[in-house]
């Protein structure tokens, strides 16, 4: 959960203390009090207006559309030297307002009361939040030692931000159908919001490099200096200016690497959806599947599939219910309400993909809710767990999933797959597959004459 929070803070607020850290080291700057109570203040009035509108078109519009307005004012009000603090205030505030319309917000806690969750979570928040001030903090520090590094920095980071919020102007304008649906402007919205997505990995790259570059200049003349120095108070002198310019570059690329971190293994890891453990493939024989029991019930969710005749995948799941006995479930890896999603084990939990519910262990097999499709007409032999055909079949419907096997024209003696076939036909519970409508026709007048054929 803390590389969410990472993920959906980092992607508004990086770009966002980017900017005001360029903009601060131009100006005269206020108390250290200003900016933490005006930045909390600012915050939680943006999130609060986000959870007091709805979230309709016409609003996504106009929100698009003021924080577009702003991100320009903002730039063309770089070339006055006034005295300021409201652009601290307002980007701070629309920030807050777009992160209050993510769902981030309602994951914080998925009840009404203080629990564990909630603590750890809110706590996570303040570490994110944190951190982006702290770095800010070393950006406008960095920033007074590589004083032209300041517009460069700014104008980079705020085409950054202008160019996947002008595609989602765009797309509102388009969306109201106050502008006619083109295919260059739709194709320009796709790729100008698909963009957002790389803007943290852009504003980190541009944040380290500052801090390379005053590492490379600023801080190895002073350690020059502090170097060449003789004189005894002049050297400590020299050597905490180099601390002092070290320092924070070190602290700066510290969180750099922390926020990397989190942005990535959100993106590759934590992001993606879960995945099915591989399905054993079991073949019927006399009409049943036969499974030894005793190696199934470790308490672990053990998944098989079935292949019909038409290539139809049946997926099923063994699991020993109780800890304390054997208690066997055998159930399809689908369900009524969410389809054949599936589910995965986590710890001691089965959980749907489809829905992310966590069920009581002890139900599955029962029919209701999330659970499993119970299956019917299962024995337990011995040591063994068999599965009528029957069984399976009636399964079908639940899946769709379908595999490309090899097949045989009965007719014709023609090799070819399920998924090219043109003509199929089903007799007496089995598929068949034909090369051609004449060899269906003949199939369909006698198909026992070419059964018998095949069996010979």
């Amino acid at each position: 959960m803390l590389s969410y929070f990472w993920a959906s803070i980092l992607s508004i607020f990086l770009p966002v203390t980017l900017l005001l850290a360029s903009h601060w080291s131009g100006r005269p700057v206020y108390s250290f009090w200003f900016y933490i109570l005006s930045s909390l203040g600012a915050l939680l009035a943006g999130i609060t207006f986000a959870l007091l509108t709805p979230q309709t078109q016409s609003f996504v519009f106009s929100i698009t559309a003021i924080n577009t307005a702003v991100l320009i004012i903002f730039m063309l009000w770089q070339f006055t030297h006034v005295r300021d603090f409201f652009w601290h205030i307002i980007l701070i505030f629309l920030a807050g307002l777009q992160w209050g319309k993510t769902p981030a917000l309602m994951a914080i806690s998925s009840t009404h009361v203080i629990n564990t969750d909630l603590l750890l979570n809110l706590g996570n928040l303040i570490i994110v939040f944190a951190a982006c001030m702290v770095l800010g903090w070393l950006i406008y520090n960095t920033l007074k030692l590589l004083p032209k590094w300041r517009w460069p920095l700014l104008i980079i980071t705020w085409l950054l931000v202008l160019i996947p919020l002008s595609g989602k102007f765009l797309l509102s304008l388009m969306k109201l159908q106050l502008i006619e649906l083109t295919k260059i402007r739709l194709s320009y919205a796709a790729k100008s919001t698909f963009f957002e997505n790389q803007i943290t990995y852009a504003v980190l790259f541009l944040t380290a490099l500052l801090i390379i570059t005053a590492l490379v200049t600023v801080v190895r003349s002073r350690k020059t200096v502090w170097k060449n120095t003789s004189e005894l108070i002049e050297k400590r002198i020299a050597f905490a200016s180099y601390k002092q310019a070290l320092t924070p570059q070190l602290a700066g690329l510290c969180i750099l690497l922390v926020m990397l971190a989190g942005q990535g293994y959100w993106d590759a890891v934590a992001s993606q959806p879960p995945q099915l453990s591989e399905a054993k493939r079991v073949e019927m024989a006399e009409g049943k599947i036969r499974l030894q029991m005793p190696p199934l019930m470790d308490g672990k969710l053990h998944r098989f599939a079935w292949v019909a005749d038409d290539g139809k995948v049946v997926r099923f799941f063994v699991i020993n219910r109780l800890n304390e006995r054997v208690s066997p479930a055998v159930v399809f890896d689908a369900c009524t309400l969410c389809g054949d999603k599936g589910y995965i084990q986590r710890g001691d939990q089965v959980v749907c993909i489809a829905c992310d519910v966590s069920l009581f262990k002890p139900t599955i097999g029962k029919a209701g809710g999330c659970n499993p499709v119970p299956m019917e007409g299962w024995t337990v032999e011995g040591d063994d767990i068999i599965i009528p055909k029957s069984t399976l079949e009636a399964g079908l419907p639940l899946f769709n999933t379908i595999l490309t096997i090899d097949v045989t024209d009965p007719v014709t003696g023609q090799k070819l797959t399920n998924s090219s076939a043109p003509h199929r036909y089903t007799y007496a519970g089995k598929t068949y597959f034909f090369a051609n409508e004449q060899a269906l026709d003949a199939f369909r007048d006698d198909p026992d004459k070419y059964i018998k054929g095949i069996a010979q």
